[in-house]
């Protein structure tokens, strides 16, 4: 694919999270090369420059060759009466010339002439210039088109920063669900080694039958929790491969460092003042202002002239040749002015200042509701970070207690249901743990989007 039609590349700055996971950072850039609805975006953005470059060439002469060749028969007769009107003054000359003894010279019989109105065969051929002199209308013309082409930009690249957080919260459910099927693989080991234990338990008289059928029936509901797993790891897998526009089977790596660091917490007032100066959103706004802002102006110049200048060259005649006594020229400055319209030109005015005045106070609702996503955001990073240092402490007492319960248990001196409700009590905890940890980084991830924290550079 050429570069002008090559995808947006947007490189991004060491940040808190992908900083510490080259592997996501990979994955973002493959999403920006072949996500086919950014892809979408692009040519949309590609589309208004074309427009653009279409608006500015209205400035410059346009040139045409034209031809034109005619039959013609019928239609209305041109009476000249040339005899009638020469012959008598005829007469009365050569009378004259009589009188004083010289020869008649003029004719008398001259007829009456008719000519027709078409001529039955004609050609024309031309080249034609034409230049705007004072064309008001096709400046804000221009303008209009320059700022639609912001916009898309800005649309192209609101959608750039949102695929950011798409493809790490699609890449960290990816890693939750991951690390939570490890998680219960080892868990079913330990079930199983429950079942083996209390077989033996049974064998040497310190367990009833009852318990191996309840360890066998925990080790069954386990493996239906597992399966629910595995079909969440699998789906979470085909929706990061879809973001990115690959196969839905498509292997995915995991970070070879293992789980990326949490960064610290943000500042909420330093992410305010970011997310005004960032997101693109202001810039639709603001491109969405001075269009109509051209808009308005555009309408007004329906009061004003417009002039152009137009130059012919060409040959015609009756026969197609091209020779000197066959050409001709013209030159012609053409003026028009709309004097009145049924005031329909004033209303259009009115309506664009109007559309004006509601974009500006949407700015001020867009700037309002900015604030309030940052703030909604960074509330939403702050529990989950919170929740992640409570799950974590969680994680720790129960593997202490089930590691406490289960020496007992080997030894055949804790009951069944203890073992196992620590056994579960810990399966949870550490469950809780792993979606604690990777909310917490999708929790980063969506602060970051609301912010505008990734500097996009077009490539």
């Amino acid at each position: 694919m050429s570069r002008r039609l090559s995808i947006l590349f947007i490189a991004l700055c060491a940040l808190p999270i992908q900083g510490q996971n080259a592997v996501l950072d990979q994955y973002i850039r493959e999403g920006f090369k072949n996500n086919l609805a950014l892809r979408q975006k692009t040519f949309s953005y590609e589309r208004s420059t074309a427009a653009l470059k279409e608006a500015r060439g209205l400035f410059l002469p346009s040139v045409s060759l034209e031809a034109r060749y005619t039959r013609a028969g019928g239609g209305r007769i041109i009476e000249l009466p040339i005899g009638d009107l020469m012959n008598p003054v005829y007469s009365t000359l050569n009378g004259l010339l009589q009188s004083v003894g010289q020869p008649a010279l003029f004719p008398t019989n001259l007829p009456n002439e008719t000519v027709p109105f078409l001529r039955k065969e004609e050609q024309e051929t031309k080249v034609r210039v034409i230049q705007p002199v004072f064309q008001p209308a096709m400046a804000y013309n221009y303008r209009i088109k320059r700022e639609l082409q912001n916009l898309e930009e800005a649309s192209r690249d609101a959608f750039a920063r949102q695929l950011v957080a798409d493809i790490q919260t699609a890449y960290f459910n990816y890693l939750k669900t991951v690390h939570v099927t490890v998680l219960l693989d080892n868990t079913e080991r330990l079930l199983l080694e429950n079942l083996r234990i209390t077989r033996r338990l049974f064998e040497n008289g310190k367990a009833t039958e009852a318990a191996i059928y309840r360890a066998d029936a925990e080790l069954q509901a386990f493996l239906q929790q597992k399966a629910e797993a595995e079909k969440n790891r699998n789906l979470a897998a085909s929706y990061f491969n879809f973001l990115l526009n690959r196969s839905l089977d498509s292997p995915i790596q995991i970070p070879p460092e293992g789980q990326p660091e949490k960064g610290g917490l943000p500042s909420p007032e330093t992410g305010e003042v970011q997310a005004l100066q960032n997101r693109e959103e202001f810039r639709q706004m603001r491109s969405a202002i001075a269009l109509l802002q051209s808009k308005t102006r555009l309408s007004q110049t329906a009061f004003l002239p417009g002039i152009a200048a137009v130059v012919e060259y060409g040959y015609q005649g009756e026969m197609y040749r091209f020779k000197p006594q066959d050409d001709y020229w013209m030159a012609s400055l053409v003026a028009s002015w709309n004097l009145f319209g049924g005031f329909q030109d004033k209303y259009k005015t009115d309506q664009a200042h109007l559309e004006q005045k509601e974009a500006e106070a949407r700015l001020e609702e867009v700037r309002n509701r900015i604030r309030l996503q940052v703030l909604e955001a960074y509330e939403n990073l702050l529990v989950a970070d919170k929740s992640l240092e409570a799950a974590q402490s969680r994680g720790k007492s129960a593997r202490k207690a089930y590691e406490s319960v289960d020496r007992k248990y080997r030894e055949g001196m804790a009951p069944q249901i203890e073992y196992l409700d620590a056994r579960n009590a810990l399966t949870q905890a550490e469950v809780n743990a792993i979606v604690s940890l990777y909310d917490c980084f999708i929790r980063r991830a969506e602060y970051d989007r609301t912010t505008g924290a990734f500097p996009l550079e077009k490539e």
